[in-house]
């Protein structure tokens, strides 16, 4: 491994920096003219009307379908790109899972801003805190190649924001929805208005969603499962000058009586407020197009078994967390066959959870844990690309980045929880983490192209494994306890993609190998006790030797005439640990097939959805066995207009013939929804 990031190292300094100085200074317009791509981002997906690509390519074949229905729920959209699962711990606030891993080895951010939830069981993931009536679009990288997103080794999610629009011809304009589920006789509402004049431009929304517990596809009511939330953003743009934008950004998040099924416990209440200030100008100096960006976020969360019945111990466990930080971006050079983008970034964090224990005999004294003690967590961060046009049919891209950290907690109380295991917390642990990645993208015609990717990085331990203190994980019915003294996890990742297309046919592929080192994995610990009542035992983190993920993705499209199409996508990953066993809540094989049929105007789009067994399961991580599944869903679009106004209609039915069925990663072995018809209202001016 020290030889591959000695190899990538010197291949970026003796092969990528000499170019600068070859070339000569182009307008930045050309370089977006000839080469306008991102090849670390593997989708995005846009979501507001203008378009959607994927890959950087303006093709839409898996995401032009979705963002008919993209006003109902983020979780089913990211569900359906290839390479990415949702896992459920009950009906919200799914968490996403990148090619079977989850969010503890990816990077998540909003606009760029990093943000980290409250909840030491993951039940309010980033995702959790945005609509998508605020989006424009989604990023998703893969693996290690997003170095801008920031260290990790899994792949990264963005969700860029939509923006206050200037219009002079039409200076107001605003929309309304509503949404209603059967399945859990849910409702939801949401506005947006958009404002313009002269320099300014200001968007308001908000959203209310209502649900109450949801029926399965044996018809059983899944107690627990309801949920009720508040959204709301301002968003602010000012033209300080023609080519000068002053950008405001502000998001709420308030859900409360939030129930998980799968869990022990409920959410009380998670809330997010999240801030963020951006100015872009055409020229700093030598840097070209910057944007220069601070922001701040907290969240505050709180689970509570106040509503369950035959409860033992009652629990309360609050958490939160804050985090500050900017970065500046921008381009060192760009011309007509290459550009040198690079990012600063900083930001730090601080994390405190607790939990405290009523006994139900008022005669025992309470009892009182820092589940996250106080951690506080800073990272500065360098990060490079270049990308060179050799001639029409090659093209490389390289990129690193250059990472420094320090974690450490600043409570006594914590600190005296960890000498049980004979660790300390308040000494600062520093990581210097590497990213490294270079691609290399034939096209020998304008209908075919194909990449080779081969990169390298790291990433330190999440709070929870490097401080997490008895954190009960009811997946394997175990407690876990953090290391401080973790190292780094690895992985060296090579992939291929190719892509043929047409004027009709989309055809897209990928082939990918995640090499682990360092693999972080909580291991049983006969020695220790667990803390929570009917729990297994203690498992602690620990650094694996390795592990290995192998899989791919292929999607297709295939257009008729008259906006008809039919579309197929599948996934499948194969995962194995350290003693080449299983690893833990990998999906299995997935294909989804569907057809868009246009019919004046109209769409009626027919869905099948398969999953394959999952007989490859983690006996560490006390995983059962998940049976295949068929799905039939069916769904239908109308868009008009009446003088100005814009209607749109959205229905269908999911889940038609109220098949039982959960999916394999999913927590407690809860069955998904059953049937469910849905109707969706869009009215804009």
């Amino acid at each position: 491994m020290r030889r591959i990031k000695t190899l990538l190292t010197l291949i970026y300094i003796y092969g990528v920096l000499p170019l600068f100085a070859q070339e000569d200074l182009l307008a930045y317009e050309s370089w977006l003219d000839s080469m306008k791509r991102e090849n670390y981002i593997a989708w995005e997906v846009m979501l507001d009307d203008l378009e959607i690509t994927d890959n950087e390519k303006k093709n839409g074949s898996i995401a032009d379908h979705y963002r008919k229905y993209n006003g109902r729920d983020i979780d089913q959209l990211l569900h359906c790109l290839p390479g990415v699962g949702m896992m459920r711990r009950g009906n919200f606030a799914g968490e996403p899972l990148l090619r079977g891993l989850n969010s503890d080895r990816y990077v998540v951010s909003v606009e760029g801003m990093r943000m980290f939830g409250a909840c030491t069981d993951k039940m309010d993931p980033v995702a959790s805190y945005i609509e998508p009536i605020n989006l424009k679009s989604i990023d998703v990288s893969f693996g290690t190649q997003n170095n801008m997103a920031g260290a990790g080794t899994a792949g990264g999610l963005n969700f860029n924001l939509r923006k206050p629009v200037f219009n002079t011809e039409r200076p107001y304009a605003a929309s309304a929805d509503l949404i209603y589920n059967s399945v859990s006789n849910g409702f939801d509402q949401s506005v947006d208005v958009n404002v313009s004049k002269n320099k300014l431009a200001f968007r308001l929304s908000g959203v209310h969603r209502k649900a109450q517990n949801y029926l399965d596809g044996n018809g059983n009511e899944v107690r627990y499962s309801q949920f009720e939330k508040f959204n709301y953003i301002a968003s602010l743009v000012y033209r300080v000058k023609e080519d000068q934008l002053l950008s405001f950004d502000f998001i709420g998040d308030d859900a409360r009586d939030v129930g998980y099924p799968a869990l022990p416990m409920d959410v009380a209440y998670a809330k997010a407020k999240m801030f963020g200030l951006s100015y872009l100008l055409p020229r700093i100096g030598y840097i070209k197009n910057p944007e220069i960006k601070l922001y701040h976020n907290f969240v505050n969360h709180a689970m509570d078994d106040t509503n369950r019945d035959s409860v033992v111990m009652h629990m309360d466990m609050p958490g939160r967390t804050h985090t500050s930080g900017g970065f500046l971006k921008g381009d060192l050079f760009s011309g007509s066959k290459s550009q040198l983008a690079f990012k600063i970034d900083y930001f730090n964090t601080f994390a405190r959870a607790e939990m405290t224990m009523f006994p139900n005999d008022s005669d025992q004294a309470e009892m009182f844990m820092l589940t996250w003690p106080n951690v506080r967590r800073q990272a500065a961060g360098l990060s490079m690309n270049f990308d060179q046009k050799m001639n029409d049919n090659w093209m490389f891209t390289t990129g690193l980045r250059w990472e420094n950290t320090v974690s450490f907690i600043s409570s006594d109380f914590g600190e005296q929880q960890l000498s049980v295991f004979d660790k300390t917390g308040k000494s600062k642990r520093r990581n210097w983490l590497q990213n490294y990645h270079i691609n290399f993208i034939w096209t020998p015609a304008t209908s075919f192209e194909s990449t080779l990717m081969l990169a390298y990085g790291e990433r330190i331990p999440t709070i929870s494994e490097q401080f997490g203190y008895y954190l009960y994980n009811v997946a394997d019915n175990h407690d876990y306890v953090g290391d401080p003294d973790l190292k780094t996890e690895k992985n060296f990742h090579l992939e291929v993609r190719n892509e043929y297309k047409t004027s009709k046919l989309t055809i897209s592929s990928a082939l990918f190998a995640y090499l682990f080192r360092d693999y972080i994995l909580g291991i049983y610990q006969p020695e220790y006790e667990a803390m929570t009542l009917g729990a297994e035992g203690v498992k602690m983190y620990e650094n694996t030797k390795r592990a290995t993920l192998f899989g791919g993705e292929v999607s297709s499209r295939y257009d008729l005439n008259s906006g008809s199409y039919f579309l197929m996508s599948l996934k499948y990953v194969y995962g194995r640990d350290f003693e080449s066993d299983p690893l833990p809540q990998i999906p299995p094989l997935k294909v989804n097939l569907l057809y868009n049929l246009g019919i004046h105007g109209a769409y009626l789009t027919p869905e099948v959805e398969w999953s394959a067994d999952q007989n490859r399961v983690s006996q560490k991580f006390n995983e059962r066995k998940t049976n295949s599944y068929w799905l039939f869903n069916l769904r239908v679009n109308k868009e008009f207009f009446q003088n100005k106004t814009r209607f749109e209609i959205n229905g269908g039915v999911e889940n038609i013939f109220n098949v039982a069925y959960r999916e394999h990663y999913d927590y407690g072995n809860i069955l998904r929804p059953g049937r469910n018809f849905f109707v969706q209202i869009k009215v804009g001016i």
